[in-house]
């Protein structure tokens, strides 16, 4: 068997089609068929059930794939530890964020790893907590940043820091501060999509206090929400830099409260934690954060 055939028979796996599948490896449909049907022929083993949906993994197919991935990953070390033998480190890493580049330091962590290894190339993408975890796991992400601990249990996760939010309560509607949480309450809340890591605060926030807010609108993406807080569409949860960044706009006050603290971590395949090229992003991730 090649190392195309099984790459391609995992991707298949992942989007559970053959036309997304070939979009993915930039590959013609029937390329991509003929590299399943080959895998399938050599291995005496029928890998997927045709439906008219898609492509499902049988369960055959289902214990395969992992084995294909991890054959992958070696592969794929395995040709990093001959580039690195120089002792010049040469890779690409994609890094998946989970807020905002400013507040992850980027552009410090760019700046360190050009520094020290400029033959390492790294992509990023922005995406939630949840779908950095998913992609991650997936493979079609090396590492990235979340909010709370990991869901996967074969995450690597590096502690960086414990983050504060704040009630975000715009000017116009300053006076029921003084109302406490219950008049809060009753004010129109922008709430992040509830599979957000932040939601493992905000429920246990109010039930604890037997309440609920009145109305909710649901808002993907932080910028969007600090934009609406300092328009004085909503009351939000903000960090601190946040809060500075929609102040900018218009006049947005911050109500601390204790348990509004979640923890942000780095994170990458278990397997992958001590790759030389991922390990060095990893070192400078914690130089960045002052964890050395």
């Amino acid at each position: 068997m090649e190392l195309y055939q099984l790459k391609t028979f995992v991707v298949v796996a992942e989007e559970g089609h053959l036309t997304r599948a070939a979009e993915r490896l930039h590959a013609s449909q029937p390329t991509v068929s003929a590299h399943v049907k080959a895998l399938e022929e050599e291995l005496e083993t029928r890998l997927f059930i045709r439906t008219p949906k898609g492509m499902r993994l049988t369960e055959a197919g289902s214990r395969l794939r992992d084995k294909a991935r991890d054959v992958l990953a070696a592969a794929h070390g395995l040709k990093l530890e001959a580039r690195n033998m120089g002792g010049e480190l040469v890779g690409e890493l994609s890094i998946g964020l989970n807020t905002d580049a400013e507040y992850l330091r980027i552009v410090p962590l760019l700046n360190s790893m050009t520094e020290q290894h400029p033959k390492i190339t790294l992509q990023i993408q922005q995406s939630a907590s949840t779908k950095v975890q998913g992609l991650i796991n997936q493979g079609k992400l090396d590492c990235g940043f979340i909010f709370g601990p990991p869901r996967h249990t074969d995450l690597h996760a590096v502690r960086l820091e414990a983050t504060r939010f704040f009630v975000a309560v715009p000017d116009v509607w300053k006076d029921k501060i003084k109302g406490g949480l219950e008049a809060l309450a009753d004010l129109p809340w922008i709430m992040d999509p509830t599979d957000n890591p932040l939601q493992l605060l905000v429920e246990p926030f109010f039930s604890t206090r037997n309440l609920k807010p009145a109305y909710q609108m649901e808002v993907d993406g932080d910028e969007v929400i600090r934009v609406l807080v300092a328009a004085g569409k909503g009351v939000s949860f903000l960090r601190e830099n946040e809060l500075k960044a929609a102040n900018r706009i218009g006049v947005v006050h911050a109500v601390p409260f204790e348990e509004l603290t979640i923890d942000l971590h780095f994170v990458c395949l278990k397997r992958r934690d001590q790759d030389p090229v991922m390990r060095a992003v990893i070192d400078n991730v914690r130089n960045i954060w002052d964890l050395d």
